[in-house]
């Protein structure tokens, strides 16, 4: 059965067969640990300093150890780059591996401990903040703390570190597309959307805490090769700043893994990544529904490959796909393990599984990518492309690839200049807005299924780009490298859901004028960010911040359908600031 747990809302098996295989595997722990012990497993925290070494050393030598496709990555692909630099250049090619400590008279086991984090987030006006796990930055005062350690043999690691986050959650200016009972009392589903998928724009009118188990497994390693169970944040694909798919924008699932740590080579071949997950996200308190089906508990099935041919250096191509359902009586079925293999094609799924009428109700995402980096240049591109659910056929995608479809690019580069080691440029655009394609053939909003009612969340946040559905953005960073730390600047166009505000006023009776041509093409949501942030390195500890001004541009959508005479000449904006300040401080045990 399941048991809801008072403190997180979160969902815990009880007496299942989940919940036996784990006692069982900790039992063998205890036997496994005692054998010799030379490498281990502890993880890289998501967008974190190791892994933006990571990336600026992939810049400058290349990406032999790893596509950064499938994240998490193994603490010895860090160990791997860090040990191959031949530069100095101060902290950046410096290693921050955690110390281990051996205990006893022989080398049986290590254990070791992650840095002691803490991070405060605060908001003036409106909620803001993306790619923060379990957290969810509302206005006022946000603070999070991470701890945690590890416990690691040849063969099997324990790691443990969790995600303590207190939320003020000061009240905030209502948008006009809020939801409301007959009593008027305000119901906290997704703003301009409603209750098709299950992301609050406020977690509730009242401060709360928040209890997530972070990057905590227990798996079991052999080479290349691990499978385990594990509550860690999974990123797949080459986006840097918003993966399609899955990103770090929500708490970690429980999933069980099977998968590669390390590029697995094939002589001639290439190298293969891969990782297949069966995942059971959570519902958040505020989804509502009356249909039994959707009260039941939900999995998914996932598999990310990544292949680099052997014949084109640091070149990546991947592709991930995931496959979500409400499980019967709260079970695992065999064939549910296997959900990945449904065709691609409507008409053949038809032909293999039967009428969709007679199918378990199920929700595909797919999605390809790339990444290709020119190590003698220090410039790397990627891309990914995103599609829900099916085409017809072959023809039908051929000649339609963008229905239901979103895509992304981008590019990083090293530039060695005057007044710093060298500096890194960011640029990427994602577009999650449906295409024209609409006027003929309906198009959903990504991430929501009309069955799979809460879409594609995790308590309540987007599994995938963090700039939600409907939404397109740009994104450009430039920050500066020095032997003590960065400092930098960076900037973010986001046009928010614009996909309502273009179905809204296709529905509008606007007068005249308006059905010559034109609409409302001045009351966009369009948010624009400027922030500064920095790094510094102080013995033990590691010092960040960073400030974000945000111009919400039509901010509420108020004067959607009031016209009277009022076009881009004449209308009085509607608009708010948001200011962001964030400061963290980690320490090194």
């Amino acid at each position: 059965m399941f048991k809801r747990n008072e403190y997180t809302g979160s969902l815990y098996c009880m007496n299942s067969a989940s919940g036996k295989i784990l006692t069982r595997s900790l039992f063998v722990v205890l036997i496994i640990l005692l054998t010799h012990t030379q490498i281990f497993a502890q993880r890289v925290v998501i967008n974190d300093l190791q892994e933006e070494q990571i990336r600026i050393q992939q810049l400058l030598y290349g990406s032999k150890f790893t596509s950064l496709a499938n994240r998490p990555l193994w603490q010895q692909v860090y160990d791997d780059y860090i040990n191959q630099t031949d530069h100095d250049y101060g902290m950046w090619s410096k290693s921050y591996s955690s110390t281990a400590y051996t205990p006893g008279p022989q080398d049986i086991f290590q254990i070791g401990l992650y840095d002691i984090q803490s991070r405060v987030t605060i908001n003036t006006t409106v909620p803001y903040g993306y790619n923060n796990e379990a957290a969810w930055y509302g206005r006022g005062l946000n603070s999070e703390l991470f701890f945690g350690g590890w416990i690691s043999s040849d063969y099997l690691t324990i790691s443990f570190r969790p995600q303590l986050v207190y939320q003020q959650n000061i009240e905030f200016e209502d948008p006009r597309f809020v939801f409301r009972d007959e009593d008027g009392n305000l119901l906290y589903f997704t703003e301009a959307i409603g209750n098709i998928i299950d992301t609050p724009f406020q977690f509730g009118p009242d401060p709360f805490s928040t209890i997530s188990l972070g990057y905590t497994s227990i798996r079991a390693h052999y080479n290349a090769f691990e499978v385990g169970y594990s509550t860690e944040p999974l990123t797949w694909g080459a986006n840097v700043q918003y993966p399609l798919l899955f990103s770090n924008n929500a708490p970690g699932m429980q999933h069980f893994f099977l998968g590669t740590r390390k590029p697995f080579r094939i002589p001639y071949v290439g190298n293969l990544e891969f990782s297949y997950i069966g995942a059971f996200p959570e519902d958040s308190d505020y989804f509502e529904t009356e249909d039994e089906l959707q009260e039941n508990r939900r999995f998914i099935n996932g598999i990310n490959l990544a292949y680099s041919p052997a014949f084109i250096s640091n070149f990546h191509v991947g592709f991930a796909r995931a496959v979500q359902k409400y499980l019967e009586n709260d079970t695992l079925k065999s064939s549910d393990f296997g959900l990945i293999l449904d065709p691609f094609y409507l008409k053949e799924f038809i032909r293999t599984r039967g009428s969709l009428n007679n199918v378990e109700p199920r929700y595909h995402l797919n999605l390809v990518y790339v990444r290709w980096i020119w190590e003698e240049s220090h410039f790397e591109i990627y891309g990914e492309f995103y599609r829900e659910d099916f085409a017809w056929d072959s023809r039908d995608f051929l000649m339609e690839p963008h229905h239901n479809s979103g895509y992304s690019f981008g590019f990083s580069k090293l530039i060695f200049a005057p007044y710093a080691h060298f500096y890194k440029v960011n640029l990427e655009f994602v577009n999650m807005t449906p295409s024209q394609l609409q006027e003929v053939r309906p198009q959903s909003y990504y991430y929501a299924n009309p069955v799979i009612r809460q879409g594609h969340t995790n308590r309540g946040q987007l599994l995938g780009a963090a700039i939600g559905p409907g939404s397109n953005t740009q994104y450009f960073s430039i920050d500066a490298y020095k032997s003590w730390g960065r400092y930098g600047i960076y900037f973010r166009r986001l046009a928010d859901n614009n996909q309502f505000h273009y179905n809204f006023d296709r529905s509008l009776n606007r007068p005249e004028i308006f059905r010559q041509g034109f609409g409302d093409y001045w009351r966009n949501r369009t948010d624009l960010t400027i922030g500064t942030r920095g790094l510094i390195e102080s013995n033990n500890f590691i010092l960040s911040g960073e400030i974000a001004w945000t111009k919400l541009f039509n901010y509420g959508r108020y004067d959607y359908n009031v016209f009277g005479g009022t076009n881009i000449a004449n209308f009085t904006p509607n608009d708010r600031t948001n200011l962001s300040v964030q400061f963290s401080i980690s320490y090194r045990l």
